[in-house]
């Protein structure tokens, strides 16, 4: 295996939690946690890319890194875009010592994106929170608030609620939510963090997106879902019930935001463990595809959007996502595929995925199957939950009467060096 194609992803180093996820003008924009230097999570500085279109993807310079001597030290770490200064803006939680307490930094940018100001630290870790990150910034109500994640001193998780009447100067609000808030808020665990919190209304509803961390390890993804109301002047969050976003193994840390469309735009992490560079001092064309496969490591999945099905949060496939598609497609006659290749399998009849070391997946009638080197995403036909997968050894699709049909996919190239926007 040589690494995604299509997959938005870094031509090298390291990826993880898409970051700061805005449509500015008639781009869509993701920053992502990103170390330039190699394949590994150091040093993380904020990666960037757009779009015209939601398919196809342009990487740009990294947008910023640590500041020597700053607030964002020893990593910029995640963040959402931040709306109602004069200019773009973004903000993100910003550690400086090895004590590992974060402080909430602003960076102003140029129109374009591309250039941005030194950090301005815009809220500290409050008194009986052991850890704070991730901000997300939601308006509700005419007034603009955040929520943050949080481990409690008690070893609880938590989202704190923070004011930005002046968005310069935060102001906090309180613990927002824990376990104890509601009954169904007690099956977002095993967690000591609620990370990455996203707050965003989905028609009628809000839904809560947690991404539960425990002790190191990174678990599911869940939604819940409420309504948003007003309890003495000051919003607060009644969650009805929570639903796993997805059930594969390798997703994490999605951004879900509005960008005009009926629902939120939402990109996660697909995650993949940090490895070290091949050193080969003159290799030959046997080391071509290793060297290329270990300069890497993480992409992001292909935009979706988060959705309610019979009140239930759910992840479906950006439309605009099918443009990759080449072709009308090949029938796949009933028996046994090894998805080797990057490529789209549309079930018409009933499948599923075999892995050799992985549980099967039944596929429904309908069922989208995106494959891209040992990324899998699946997008069951029936409307149930999406799953991500990344594992080594390809999946073999067996077809069963009815059959399904396999199209290829462009761009048919991995990411090239950053550049300047194309037009749109």
């Amino acid at each position: 295996m040589s690494g995604t194609t299509y997959h938005l992803r870094p031509a090298s180093g390291w990826l993880n939690d898409p970051n700061g996820m805005v449509r500015h003008g008639d781009r869509w924009h993701v920053f992502f946690q990103h170390n330039p230097a190699g394949p590994f999570h150091d040093a993380i500085a904020w990666g960037h890319a757009s779009s015209a279109d939601l398919a196809g993807w342009d990487l740009h310079p990294v947008a910023f890194g640590p500041t020597p001597g700053g607030p964002d030290a020893l990593g910029c770490w995640s963040g959402c875009w931040l709306p109602g200064l004069e200019r773009p803006a973004v903000a993100y939680s910003g550690i400086a010592t090895t004590a590992f307490a974060s402080t909430v930094c602003v960076r102003t940018g140029s129109e374009d994106l591309l250039g941005w100001s030194a950090p301005t630290v815009v809220a500290e870790t409050p008194p009986g929170v052991r850890q704070m990150r991730d901000p997300c910034v939601v308006e509700h109500g005419g007034l603009r608030y955040a929520v943050l994640g949080a481990e409690l001193d008690d070893g609880e998780p938590a989202v704190l609620l923070f004011g930005l009447a002046d968005p310069w100067r935060w102001d906090y609000l309180g613990v927002w939510l824990t376990p104890a808030s509601a009954p169904v808020l007690q099956q977002a665990r095993p967690a000591d963090v609620w990370e990455c919190p996203q707050l965003v209304p989905v028609g009628e509803r809000w839904v809560l997106v947690l991404s539960l961390h425990d002790r190191g390890v990174l678990g599911p993804v869940v939604a819940a879902v409420g309504d948003l109301v007003d309890e003495e002047g000051l919003p607060r969050f009644v969650p009805e019930r929570l639903d796993l976003l997805d059930a594969g193994s390798s997703f994490y840390a999605p951004q879900a935001v509005l960008d005009g469309a009926a629902d939120p735009w939402v990109m996660g992490w697909v995650r993949q463990e940090g490895r070290a560079p091949g050193v080969h001092d003159a290799p030959t064309s046997d080391d071509l595809d290793e060297l290329h496969a270990r300069d890497h490591a993480g992409c992001l999945t292909l935009p979706r959007r988060l959705v309610l099905r019979d009140g239930r949060a759910r992840l479906a496939l950006d439309p605009a996502v099918r443009r990759l598609v080449v072709g009308d497609g090949d029938a796949l006659a009933a028996g046994r595929h090894a998805l080797t290749e990057p490529g789209r399998a549309l079930v018409d009849g009933a499948a599923r995925l075999e892995h050799p070391a992985l549980e099967p997946v039944e596929l429904p009638s309908g069922t989208e199957v995106w494959v891209d080197d040992d990324v899998v995403e699946v997008y069951p036909g029936d409307g149930s939950t999406t799953s991500t997968w990344r594992a080594a050894q390809p999946w073999t699709l067996l077809v069963d009467e009815g059959g399904a049909t396999w199209s290829p996919l462009s761009p048919a190239a991995p990411p090239t060096a950053p550049r300047a926007p194309r037009p749109s």
